[in-house]
């Protein structure tokens, strides 16, 4: 008996994800700053850069978003970081996200970064070759 609700207990857990194993492959990015991005960056936390601006030449006007698919290579991580820029340049930034529980991501104006108090130069992170995720419009 004991066995058979083990074998039980790991089929279940297999067919819908129960040992850490959840699937995603997308992600909704929401702006919520109180201004438009231009710029739009979802990297996972272990990369040391952030890749292509999302956005390429657009914008994600306050209180709309995007729908972002994830790569394969980058669906094998599980922590991600993302930044919106502002038109002024202004930053946004949420770090460690757990995309196995987090869908959507809201960026808000608490995430506003003042590049003088964090210590680290922007540019140096932006517009490397590689591409982690795709974006896709909706």
């Amino acid at each position: 008996m004991r066995i058979g609700l083990l074998f039980l207990s790991i089929f279940t857990c297999m067919v819908f994800g129960g040992f850490g194993g959840e699937v995603y492959s997308e992600v909704r990015i929401v702006n919520r700053t109180g201004y438009s991005l231009v710029k739009l960056y979802l990297a996972p936390t272990s990369r040391p850069s952030w890749g292509r601006n999302l956005l390429k030449e657009g914008m994600l006007l306050n209180t709309e978003s995007v729908q972002v698919a994830l790569s394969p290579i980058a669906k094998k991580e599980r922590y991600f970081d993302v930044m919106g820029v502002d038109t002024d340049g202004d930053r946004y930034l949420q770090s460690g996200l757990d995309l196995s529980k987090i869908p959507i991501i809201v960026l808000t104006f608490r995430d506003f970064l003042e590049p003088h108090t964090e210590g680290w130069d922007w540019e140096e992170y932006f517009e490397e070759d590689e591409n982690e995720v795709v974006a896709r419009s909706g």
